[in-house]
């Protein structure tokens, strides 16, 4: 940095907002952080920071309150670049963590809706950048869909996005299914490439260099035109009668089909649960049962069954519209708060809680997989990857090479850690206190049409917690992708363990031991 541009830093630095308007301040702080960005001038990320929390104590209108927290996210980026965190293998990033959390706050910000189209896409754009960055690939498709819902020739959410499919290809056993991942990278290219593709910034020859060269990389290796003429993404199973295809329909929809092409969208393809664990390997002698699978192919089976059967536990409770005849004769109490008491009621808190339970039993599998020395006991989602009692991740993890793990620990950290007191997602502790009234105390769910009018006294009695049906719903769909993308994440680290296993063995001889499916006719009770 040349010594004027120094100076004219330091004077911007000095400046008080306390005389500006907001929208002077906003601008002031903007300029600032993109000055700080393009010459690594951490002074100004801090000074910014700290003006985002000056202006915030003001009463500010909802969308100068949502840019309020992407400034912040930008400000997070610039400290980031300087302490050069994007480029390294490192777990535990401040940086990543604070600009993720408040991306997560913007995006779901009472002002952001009312912001506009350009501004919602470069948030979302950014949230899913970041990510990826991490690992969250699953997850980070999601968000970029979610900026093309806004803007739909959105050129750098299209671009990015065919560098996630191009990453969750390369993570994809199936060799179909990689096929057509790599296939949906280049088009996501090619948009991003288009005559009618909109790009946010003057400059685009660099994003679009960039984007090419991975596009023509992966048409190198993947003949796009075979893949298009065979993947046929809307011939699937439909289902047998109308509940089940009501039933599939809406699981694709929500993405919560294990499958790797329902993150492609509602296609008929993607409605199946044929995600696997990756072939394992292991040496004579390691385990007494020699001629038996290893136990952790039939745990994973067994969260795959809990996983399956909660969502549509879930499904039967959002779209029931009938009264269950368990419910008759069940005399119940009306507080008057528009109570929400039913078998339907039920199925939908049950699926929340076995949504939340599989994180901690991914958890044990990777406590065990990667032989930690957890306590049985005492592993959870949260206090796998740290040092038992410190807030230190655990020296096997730090800067392994391993994404879709560390996408794991990232998941992880979306959920409120009483002991950590961080998090990634701005309703984490929402989602962490629902779970522990299930679970320990009394959530009051009323019928959602009615919580908007229900008396404050009574939602803040301090017995229990109130939440409207509706929002339950929701948040139980919420946790139950996040059980989804975490089944994916642990199947995918596995496999990246598998690979290099197999690399560093690749002189010996290697038997194998078929595994076949369980034959969905013996999915039944046993009659004896």
């Amino acid at each position: 940095m040349t010594n004027p541009d120094f100076n004219r830093l330091n004077k911007q630095c000095e400046r008080s907002i306390t005389r500006m308007s907001d929208a002077e301040a906003l601008a002031h702080i903007g300029q600032l952080i993109d000055d700080a960005a393009d010459t690594s001038f951490e002074r100004g990320a801090k000074r910014a920071l700290y003006l985002l929390d000056e202006l915030a104590k003001r009463e500010l209108i909802d969308t100068d309150a949502a840019l309020v927290e992407y400034f912040r996210a930008n400000a997070w980026a610039a400290l980031s670049h300087v302490a050069n965190v994007r480029q390294s293998w490192s777990w535990e990033s401040l940086e990543r963590q604070a600009e993720l959390l408040a991306l997560s706050r913007a995006s779901n910000h009472a002002g952001f809706e009312g912001l506009d189209k350009v501004r919602r896409c470069q948030i979302l754009t950014n949230q899913a950048n970041l990510l990826n960055m991490v690992g969250r690939t699953i997850d980070a498709v999601a968000v970029w869909d979610a900026a093309l819902e806004v803007i739909p020739n959105f050129a750098m959410a299209w671009g990015n996005r065919g560098c996630g499919l191009k990453s969750y290809a390369g993570m994809v056993v199936d060799d179909r299914e990689r096929a057509i991942l790599a296939l949906h990278a280049v088009d996501s290219f090619r948009l991003a490439m288009g005559e009618d593709a909109f790009f946010d910034s003057v400059d685009s020859q660099s994003a679009i260099a960039y984007f090419a060269g991975q596009a023509s990389a992966l048409v190198e290796a993947v003949d796009v035109d075979a893949v298009r003429a065979m993947q046929d993404l809307n011939h699937g199973t439909k289902g047998q009668s109308k509940i089940e295809r009501a039933y599939r329909r809406w699981c694709l929809e929500h993405r919560l089909f294990l499958c790797p092409l329902n993150d492609l969208g509602p296609h008929f393809a993607a409605a199946t649960d044929d995600l696997m664990l990756p072939p394992l390997i292991e040496k004579l002698g390691d385990r007494s049962s020699g001629h038996l699978p290893p136990p952790i192919v039939g745990f994973f089976s067994q969260m795959k069954q809990e996983y399956a059967s909660a969502r549509f536990m879930l499904f039967e409770g959002v779209s029931s519209t009938q009264i269950h005849f368990s419910d008759r004769g069940v005399a119940l109490t009306d507080t008057l708060d528009y109570p929400l008491y039913s078998l339907a009621s039920e199925r939908v808190r049950t699926a929340f809680r076995v949504a939340y339970s599989l994180l901690d039993k991914v958890a044990f599998l990777v406590d065990r997989y990667w032989n930690l020395g957890k306590t049985q006991d005492k592993v959870s989602f949260k206090n796998v990857w740290m040092v038992e009692g410190k807030a230190r991740l655990l020296p096997q993890f730090d800067k392994l090479d391993n994404l879709p793990l560390r996408g794991l620990f990232w998941l992880s950290k979306e959920l409120f850690d009483e002991q950590l007191k961080k998090t990634t997602a701005a309703d984490a502790r929402e989602l962490h206190v629902i779970r522990n009234a299930l679970e320990h105390t009394y959530l009051r769910v009323s019928e959602g049409w009615a919580k908007p009018f229900m008396i404050n006294g009574a939602n803040n009695s301090g017995f229990g917690i109130s939440i409207g049906s509706d929002e339950l719903e929701a948040k139980a769909i919420r946790v139950m992708q996040m059980a989804r993308s975490a089944l994916f994440y642990v199947s995918q680290a596995i496999g990246v363990e598998e690979r290099k296993k197999r690399l560093a063995m690749s002189e010996q001889l290697i038997g194998s031991m078929p595994l076949y499916g369980l034959d969905d006719r013996r999915k039944r009770r046993d009659p004896t």
